[in-house]
């Protein structure tokens, strides 16, 4: 085991979330044409969105309409600095060479409720507080972008597939609707190398070996989550009664080296706030 602080976050995972009982199917709407095109807010449809922060929606009053729609997605039109934002690292973290690279089709924003927010606000607030990463040019809490891949028994992000399923066997839409959480951790490889935690990675295409259909389908989706990763406490080597990163630290860095066990990079983290459900990329 390598045990050495990192405050970056070029590294982790992905797992599938187990079985969930879900409400009835979310009623957000699809994105339809406007004369603004792909300037157009994703809510309202008759004003700009905010370029200056690349936002998606034009103000605050959009911002709030779409945490009330929440659960729930809209799609992102591909002209628009997010799409090309986001499908650009999903194709530069394309690293597997034995498997045949698929670009992003469809990327949708994932709708969160005002109290998902805040309580991951409050999370990523706490994690900044106790290690500075603003002071040290880093983003607040160290919060980075990660893939996570999953069983999708539906065709969510299909063409013309916009609303969650309401199928408790569907980890995807359990995920987008609650967020993760370790209630429903489970275990698909059949070990959890850093335990029992929130898997994620970096890399594009070994999510892509996480991510299943359970129904007919040419497309494929994973998720682009949120993580805290504040200080991230680097491991070589399999851990798996971990429940918690060590003392001092928030997130667990899998490093793949020469002699370790990972082929590509990891990141582990044990609190249900600490990451969130943000963009789902169909492809």
């Amino acid at each position: 085991m390598v045990q050495k602080l990192c405050s970056a976050n070029p590294h982790l995972q992905s797992q599938q979330q187990p079985q969930r009982h879900h409400p009835p199917p979310s009623h957000a709407p699809a994105v339809v044409g406007s004369s603004l095109g792909q300037r157009a807010c994703v809510i309202c449809k008759s004003a700009p969105y905010d370029a200056t922060r690349e936002s998606l929606f034009c103000g605050y009053a959009c911002l709030k309409k779409a945490e009330a729609m929440a659960p729930g997605i809209i799609e992102i039109p591909m002209g628009h600095p997010k799409f090309r934002n986001i499908a650009h690292q999903f194709t530069q973290k394309w690293l597997h060479t034995n498997v045949a690279f698929r670009p992003p089709k469809h990327i949708y924003i994932v709708l969160q409720s005002a109290s998902q927010k805040a309580s991951y606000a409050r999370y990523k607030a706490k994690v900044e507080r106790e290690g500075n990463f603003v002071a040290n040019g880093r983003t607040e809490g160290n919060e980075n972008r990660r893939f996570h891949g999953s069983t999708r028994q539906c065709r969510l992000g299909d063409p013309g597939n916009t609303q969650l399923c309401s199928n408790s066997n569907c980890p995807l839409c359990g995920i987008l609707r609650t967020s993760f959480d370790l209630a429903f951790f489970k275990v698909k490889t059949g070990f959890a190398r850093f335990g029992r935690g929130h898997y994620t990675t970096a890399t594009s295409s070994k999510s892509d070996s996480y991510s299943t259909n359970g129904s007919t389908s040419s497309y494929k989706a994973i998720i682009m989550t949120k993580v805290v990763v504040g200080r991230g406490y680097k491991m070589t080597q399999n851990a798996q009664t971990l429940t918690a990163p060590p003392t001092g630290f928030h997130s667990v860095l899998g490093e793949p080296v020469q002699g370790g066990k990972l082929n590509y990079d990891e990141l582990v983290v044990y609190d249900n706030d600490a990451i969130r459900p943000a963009y789902l990329i169909v492809y």
